[in-house]
């Protein structure tokens, strides 16, 4: 479900309401933040929309019912207080209507089938390709995690990821997760083909494993983690929201929730919108989001979707991307250390 409410208890309250009876919500935002790319967004299945001061906001409700690829359910008006003889009639009405438009909690849509002999017969980037570090950064403290970037891919995204991660430098001062859209048996393979090459360590998460200068996570498919004080990554119980697993937005929700500015995504090749809702989190933390760019995507649905929402701030080929990643990375290190001095 998506929530879109001009007031902030009208969003709390629709939130509580939507989640108690077993939906999940992707996003749950302001009228003045929508813009067409979100409502195109495949991962919202419902539209609330719920505005107190509606004539405030013609244009955005022009944009809502011209743009929204989903089904669009309008509330009455101003909720009632939860604790008022009215809540229990205004709740029972919101859950009627929205059973009309979507059953709770959708079952998740098939994964991208991953091309194997395409990524065995990748060619590996040659090593003097492999972007050279100032003596100063190298051998960064493993431990002391400053920076967290979310690669983020599904259809037609392994192999420009490989030829990313083949040109990032061991010894540069970020840890990686890879979140891949792909079938839970291929995730083996998935690791062992694209991190074959690359300096950098690489593997799937596992209970306790811990984010690290110099590492790549793979992101689990099928059981949403989360990130604690000492970078321990946590395994839940539950799975993904969202149509796939695992699901962008949400994991862009769980990285930015823990590292805040410091996180950046990258978001290559695929079909459909995942990232686009999630990528509004990491922006808003004041961390970056960059695309890979449609002239080197085999499928740039999913680059195009975040773009076009506002959110990105670079696109290039995998080996633009690496290298402003890079130049990017010394430079705000730089800046902190001149700080710091």
């Amino acid at each position: 479900m998506g929530i879109i409410a001009d007031q902030p208890l009208q969003q709390h309250l629709l939130q509580n309401v939507i989640v108690e009876e077993g939906y999940e919500v992707g996003v749950n935002t302001h009228p003045e933040k929508v813009n067409a790319a979100l409502l195109r967004s495949d991962t919202i299945s419902v539209w609330v929309v719920n505005l107190v001061d509606s004539d405030a906001w013609d244009d955005v409700l022009e944009q809502i019912l011209d743009h929204s690829c989903a089904p669009v359910f309008f509330g009455d008006g101003k909720a009632p207080d939860r604790n008022s003889a009215e809540f229990p009639s205004w709740r029972r009405r919101i859950i009627t209507k929205l059973k009309e438009f979507s059953d709770p909690i959708a079952e998740v849509k098939s994964a991208p089938v991953l091309d194997l002999d395409a990524l065995i017969n990748a060619n590996r980037v040659d090593p003097s390709d492999v972007i050279k570090l100032p003596a100063r950064f190298r051998y960064a403290n493993p431990s002391q995690v400053d920076h967290v970037c979310v690669v983020a891919a599904s259809l037609g995204g392994p192999s420009p990821v490989k030829e990313f991660f083949d040109r990032i430098p061991a010894d540069l001062p970020a840890a990686f997760l890879y979140a891949q859209h792909i079938d839970e048996g291929c995730i083996d393979a998935l690791v062992a083909s694209v991190g074959r090459h690359t300096e950098l360590k690489m593997e799937l998460v596992s209970e306790g494993c811990q984010l690290e200068n110099g590492k790549i996570l793979v992101v689990p498919v099928s059981r949403e983690i989360q990130f604690q004080a000492n970078h321990t990554v946590e395994i839940l119980e539950n799975g993904w929201s969202g149509p796939y697993g695992p699901s962008i937005d949400h994991l862009f929700k769980n990285v930015v929730a823990r590292y805040k500015n410091m996180t950046s995504a990258i978001v290559f090749s695929g079909m459909g919108s995942d990232g686009t809702l999630g990528a509004t989190s990491i922006v808003e933390a004041g961390g970056t989001v960059w695309a890979q760019d449609r002239q080197s995507a085999i499928e740039p649905s999913m680059p195009d979707s975040v773009s076009e929402a506002g959110y990105v701030s670079f696109r290039g080929s995998p080996e633009q991307l690496a290298r402003k990643f890079v130049e990017q990375l010394l430079t705000d290190t730089t800046s902190l250390e001149v700080t710091a001095t």
